[in-house]
Parts: structure tokens; sequence; C-alpha cells
């Protein structure tokens, strides 16, 4: 049995929110895993998530920074990317497939002719959905102002409570140093009803800072008879130093399973710490830093009246080898 969804995304300007604005809706859109260079071409990976219980979305309007540029002329039937996905409770995965345009510009949802459609292709419990993904280059008119694609989606009566979407060589990063917000806004349907209820719509957005570098270098010091790495490793994200978090040096193998634990120290005010790790061989360091989820400035710009969750979302690069020398 095959069902059709229509995705889409509306522009968030002019929504208006009234004075009873539900505490009940806060979804939050997440951003990251994108390629941590300037002007670098890779994926990018979008989280969508609303609490069980939040009311359910009808609308939701994801918008890349301006800065990104896109590549849209994927011959129909490339796969773009992936999907993880939640339906209630029910846990799916599906792809990502360009689609032609001409063949949708008729729907009811997205009328009119669209740069790219993106079909998600989800199978549950024998049922076949196919979720349109309407999106457009944004070149002039106030959007321009921060965006440089909209991609629009409507839910109709998908109950999507969780979405993890990995767009592959479609974005290609800024080039020039920044913290670049991605937005989304979120329009829940009005409770015993089918409509969308815009007065209550919500806005989440998430930075990447860009270039991020995971820095890591291993230098052989002699104390007598012993020897000893001395391990340093910084991080920096949009040219800006991220102290405070845990950096976990790994020795003694191949590779960094084969490795044992050796130090684990936080960076500090400058986006650095150093260790030192008794050595046996001139091998490879291994350096993981953990970075969590961190709280946002707020919604950049205001789209909606309500900022419902502003994050920033970890570095790509996060991982790094490191060979002693002396």
């Amino acid at each position: 049995m095959r069902r059709l969804v229509t995705l889409t995304v509306v522009s968030a300007l002019g929504l208006t929110l009234c004075g009873t604005a539900s505490a009940a809706y806060n979804p939050s859109l997440l951003v990251g895993e994108t390629s941590p260079a300037l002007g670098r071409n890779g994926s990018v990976r979008i989280f969508i998530r609303t609490s069980p219980e939040d009311d359910q979305t009808a609308i939701a309007t994801v918008y890349a920074p301006s800065g990104y540029r896109l590549e849209l002329g994927q011959r129909s039937g490339t796969e773009l990317g992936t999907v993880i996905a939640f339906l209630g409770a029910e846990a799916v995965q599906g792809t990502i497939r360009s689609d032609d345009p001409a063949a949708h510009a008729s729907n009811q949802c997205a009328p009119g002719r669209h740069d790219a459609v993106w079909r998600i292709d989800l199978t549950l419990a024998g049922h076949e959905y196919r979720l349109p993904v309407y999106v457009d280059r944004v070149v002039a008119g106030p959007e321009a102002a921060y965006a440089s694609a909209r991609m629009r989606m409507c839910l109709g009566s998908l109950p999507l409570r969780y979405a993890d979407i990995t767009v592959g060589n479609v974005f290609t990063n800024p080039d020039r140093q920044g913290a670049y917000a991605w937005n989304a806004v979120f329009v829940p349907y009005s409770p015993g009803t089918a409509m969308p209820n815009y007065p209550l719509a919500a806005q989440s957005t998430s930075y990447v800072g860009l270039p991020a570098a995971f820095a890591v270098s291993a230098r052989l010091r002699q104390r007598g008879k012993q020897r000893v790495a001395v391990v340093t490793a910084c991080l920096r994200e949009a040219g800006q130093a991220v102290p405070g978090v845990r950096v976990t040096l790994y020795y003694g193998g191949r590779s960094v399973f084969a490795s044992r634990k050796a130090a684990v120290r936080r960076t500090g005010p400058g986006g650095c710490m150093t260790a030192r790790v008794r050595i046996r061989k001139l091998m490879i360091v291994f350096a993981s830093v953990h970075v969590p989820v961190r709280q946002g400035a707020g919604c950049t710009p205001s789209l909606a009246p309500r900022c419902s969750a502003s994050s920033i979302y970890p570095p790509s690069e996060r991982f790094k080898p490191a060979k002693i020398v002396r």
C-alpha cells in the first residue's frame, strides 16, 4: 500500500504568535557532521526532533545559511543520502533521491516549479511512504539576507517525531570563517483539526562553526632511561578556542581499539591541553575529544516570535592520530 505524504516548508516571515504560546510544543533543529574546512564539499547531517508530549508538526521550514553553495542538478533517481526516522514510536530507515521537479509543480502543499525535489522513501509495517522535499535557492527578497536555500516540508498525517537526515555532495561550505546559523520554523496542527496552527509556530537555530580544527602533536622527551611523549591537543571552532572539553589519549597499539587509555585532560582557556605519556616505542598516539551539544545564544535572525531551541553541534573533527617524533 502506498501513501503519499508531502513534506513542505513555508516561509516563516510574517508569522505571529498570540499570547497563549503553547509550552507543549518545543521542537528542535540540530545541524552537524559537516566538513570542517572552508569551501569544502561534503555531507550535511540534519536532525529534527519533537518530544512525545509535543503537538504533532504540520509544517517545518529548514533554511541553509547564506554563504553555502548548492549543487542541485542531479539526474532524477540519483541517491543523495540516507534517513533514520521515528514515526510515532516506530523506527524506520530510508534513502533520499533526486526527483523530477516538473512532476511536482501542481502539488497542493507547495505548488509551483522548484529548483529541485528530493524524495525520501520510507517503509513501515508494509506501508511505503514517499516524502517529497521541495528545495529552492534563495537569491532575492528578505530571506536572501540570512539564507542560501529553503527546504519545504509538509508532513500531512505523518507522525514524525525524529529525523536524522544525511545529505551528501549537495552543500559546499562558505569560504569565510564564522558561526553559521541554520534555522527551522515548525508549525503544529491545531488540536482536533487538520489545519496548521500558525500562531503557535516555533523557531530553532543550530550554529555551525567554520572552520573547525582539532590539532594534535606528540614529541619524544628522554628522561634518563625513561621515555615520555609530550602530547598537545588543541580544538578551535570558527577561529575561537573551545575550552573545558575532555580529551582522551590512547597509546600502545596499531589502532585505537588495540591501544589503552593513557591520559584524560580538559582543554584550557586557549583551547589546548598537554599531557605526558610514558612510551616504549615511537608509535602513534590517538586523541579523541568529547564535545557535547552546547547551548546557543538564541535564535538568529528572529523568524518567529518564539525560540524553542538554540544549540551548537559538536565540531565534525573530533578524533586524530599523531605520530610521536623526536
